[in-house]
């Protein structure tokens, strides 16, 4: 590439499937808007991921390949960072994609507003032929707002605020100045679970202005072979990591109320899913007895998760989650067994805006 591209495109890559990656490196390579470069990251997967890397490397001249030994989202996600040449970057994951004309609209609206830090938008959910708008959707009546100054850090809050839709890695463009300014990029201490809600938190904290653009960019697929997906216990211990860094986080930037509080909420909704996605799957191989004893563990050896099941009130969560931490409050974790059971039921059904 002769000159500094306009755009960096950061995409981890870790087994996945095949159709998958090549469908969301294609979204990337037929961007309209042509001035960008592109960083795949191979974080040492197993399988062909890395020589379809390579094959479209070769094809493309914008195109990066990073060949590492297995680190992690968060180490795959730096790597790239640490070498894009970009003006703006983005990250993507590599069984998403973007709309073809993702970096052609961005331009023209930084175009307009050349001063920005961040822009971002909203995210669809793909579930198997079904498109879901709604999950991750940052609600504003207007088709493009302006944030400045403390508004940004209002944004920073609202990313603990799980309905709020922002608390993701993607789905947002970064001044790449503005990121080597104040050190944004993903904490090296995790791994996964949260690391884009603590991302996401810091993105905005430090921004001055930030755009908002209410377009439907990005394409979170979902992928129930994905490592977020799988039923096992280590990523317990990696949530835990981004809770603790994230209280740290609040303490650093505002101890306040407002970001206690939604601090305490975003906990609870991450106990409530790793209950759902690991110790009370329909799939897991203990019995409810035992999940629930585990469950427990985590709650007794985590003070700050039995604060925010405390200081949680009910009506902060919608009625499944509403049902989910009256149990917990009152320590019937074995009752969350048949609320798991529901859930992957609507979601054969095709239920997954909840």
């Amino acid at each position: 590439m002769d000159k500094q591209p306009f755009v960096s495109i950061i995409v981890p890559i870790y087994k996945v499937p095949e159709e998958f990656l090549r469908h969301s490196i294609e979204s990337c390579i037929n961007q309209t808007f042509k001035d960008i470069e592109i960083v795949l990251v191979d974080d040492g997967s197993p399988d062909e991921c890395g020589n379809i890397c390579d094959e479209y490397a070769a094809q493309d001249s914008r195109i990066k390949v990073i060949h590492k030994e297995n680190g992690g989202l968060v180490s795959a996600r730096n790597a790239g960072f640490d070498i894009v040449t970009g003006d703006w970057h983005m990250y993507m994951d590599g069984d998403d994609w973007i709309d073809e004309n993702t970096c052609e609209k961005l331009l023209g609206n930084i175009k307009e507003f050349p001063d920005v830090n961040i822009v971002f938008w909203n995210c669809i959910q793909e579930l198997g032929e079904k498109s879901i708008k709604g999950k991750w959707e940052w609600h504003c009546d207007e088709s493009r707002k302006l944030y400045k100054d403390s508004e940004c850090q209002e944004l920073s809050r609202n990313v603990l605020i799980y309905k709020s839709g922002i608390a993701t890695a993607y789905s947002k463009l970064i001044n790449t100045n503005y990121a080597r300014q104040y050190g944004i990029k993903h904490d090296s201490r995790l791994r996964q679970g949260m690391e884009g809600t603590e991302f996401s938190l810091r993105v905005f904290y430090h921004a001055k202005k930030t755009l908002f653009i209410k377009e439907y960019f990005n394409h979170y697929r979902y992928n129930d072979t994905s490592i977020s997906k799988r039923i096992d216990e280590k990523n317990t211990q990696y949530l835990m990591d981004c809770i603790n860094v994230m209280a740290e986080d609040v303490a650093k930037m505002l101890h306040n109320k407002p970001f206690e509080n939604a601090l305490y909420q975003r906990i609870v909704y991450a106990l409530i899913a790793v209950a759902m996605s690991t110790y009370f799957h329909p799939n897991s191989l203990d019995n409810a007895w035992t999940a629930a004893r585990k469950f427990a563990n985590i709650i007794n050896q985590n003070d700050i998760c039995r604060k925010a099941i405390s200081y949680t009130s009910l009506t902060e969560l919608d009625t499944q989650r509403r049902i989910a931490l009256l149990f917990m409050k009152v320590r019937l974790y074995i009752l969350l067994k048949p609320i798991a059971i529901a859930k992957q039921k609507l979601l054969k059904r095709g239920y997954y805006n909840y």
